[in-house]
């Protein structure tokens, strides 16, 4: 049965809702358990444990997540997530005050394995059912929404933590996530899925050659190889502002953290921007071009931010330059991940959705923690503007090379498809 452009707005309306209350309660809850780590342990790495746990869940389930959401219906898949989430979160709350100290990080490591496991299983989930909740129309406004969503949270959820954590405490956030995870439960309750006919048994190969299928088609799609190339190359320079400019902008310039936090929430506004605008935008025709484009405009930004945080800059042209360079570079962001993750969903059969999703998220995350200890090392050595210059000429030149190649193959491909057309007609 074909979805309806009604239902699909309507269903758009649900999905967004659902993620941006997701994606608030849980950002919060993250906030506030750094905060509590660190008050208890007095560690730094209290708010680094989410980036060491997190790729790692990924890569170990990688396997056999995408299996499980390529062999089963998605909307249970979903239903079970939460329903083990909640479940998670009220041993959580039961134990945690049994810890005194550094102690805490033992039940806190073990909740994030769930917790990450039921993201990881629930984001491949999501991303291989899209065709199920709107027609092909509307799936750029879903995803770009869905982005939104995230961004939103990014920029508010953080300030809203950190002003409530004193008075309330973090036994009060844990029950917040309780309550939020509930009511996304409800909302998803209420969420139609048109299934299609896909789902097979398939207990009689292992998990290593399910999961080969998903590999086969990435070798055999150039496109979207250049695309994971794309987006593992922009994960490990992105990682130049979330190392360089805290470093910078603290450290070099001693502007402050409420200067910092200015132009962190700049940045999720640009990404927040950006996607709304690709909500309302027509269906991308120039794929290749517009990536090319997104990537020149975000290795300028690196460049200008280099050399705009000179030493002496006033607080007021920190905020005012460094605000515009990142917003500019959050809305170059969304005009990359947003639409990979539009041709995805587009070009890959449903029934390697899932594999190729965890496949593809699984090495775009993998490479971000290893471009923030390459950055951690290179800040401590070299000065900060030459390696933001040197970082935005690498990006340019990568991007140069990429662009030519995308557009080469997407001419390529449009041929061929043309070709078939004529040959039909």
């Amino acid at each position: 049965m074909d979805i309806t452009n009604y239902q699909s707005a309507n269903q758009i309306i649900k999905d967004f809702s659902s993620n941006l209350i997701s994606a608030f309660s849980a950002d919060m809850f993250s906030m506030a358990m750094g905060l509590m780590l660190l008050d208890q342990t007095g560690l730094s790495l209290s708010f680094g444990l989410s980036l060491i746990m997190m790729p790692l869940v990924n890569l170990v389930g990688l396997i056999p997540i995408g299996n499980l959401v390529d062999n089963w219906p998605h909307k249970p898949l979903l239903l079970g997530g939460i329903l083990v989430r909640l479940v998670a979160l009220l041993i959580y709350a039961g134990v945690i005050n049994q810890f005194v100290g550094i102690q805490k990080i033992v039940p806190t490591l073990a909740f994030l394995a769930v917790n990450y496991t039921v993201q990881s299983v629930m984001t491949t989930t999501y991303n291989a059912s899209i065709h199920e909740l709107v027609n092909p129309a509307y799936v750029q406004r879903l995803s770009s929404l869905t982005q939104a969503a995230t961004s939103f949270a990014t920029i508010f959820s953080p300030i809203i933590a950190t002003s409530f954590y004193s008075l309330l405490g973090f036994d009060t956030f844990i029950w917040f996530s309780v309550g939020a995870n509930v009511v996304v439960l409800l909302i998803l309750l209420s969420m139609k899925f048109h299934v299609q006919p896909r789902f097979q048994s398939k207990h009689s190969k292992t998990q290593w050659a399910l999961f080969k299928g998903g590999l086969k088609y990435i070798d055999s799609n150039q496109f979207l190889k250049y695309v994971m190339s794309g987006g593992v190359v922009l994960n490990l320079m992105a990682a130049v502002f979330n190392v360089g400019m805290p470093f910078m902008v603290v450290h070099q310039l001693h502007a402050g953290n409420v200067v910092l936090g200015v132009l962190n929430s700049m940045y999720a506004l640009g990404v927040l921007i950006g996607n709304l605008i690709i909500s309302w935008l027509p269906k991308f025709q120039h794929l290749a071009k517009t990536l090319a484009f997104a990537y020149m405009a975000f290795s300028m930004t690196i460049l200008a931010f280099g050399f705009v945080m000179v030493p002496n800059i006033s607080s007021l042209t920190l905020k005012i330059a460094g605000g515009g360079i990142l917003l500019l570079s959050g809305m170059a962001l969304a005009f990359l991940n947003t639409p990979m993750g539009i041709y995805i969903q587009q070009a890959v059969p449903t029934r390697l959705l899932g594999r190729v999703s965890a496949t593809v998220m699984t090495i775009n995350m993998a490479s971000a923690p290893v471009g923030i200890v390459i950055y951690s090392l290179i800040f401590q050595v070299y000065p900060s503007w030459l390696n933001f210059l040197i970082s935005g000429i690498i990006l340019l030149i990568f991007t140069i090379i990429l662009g030519r190649l995308m557009v080469a193959e997407e001419n390529r491909r449009q041929v061929h498809s043309n070709a078939i057309e004529n040959i039909k007609n």
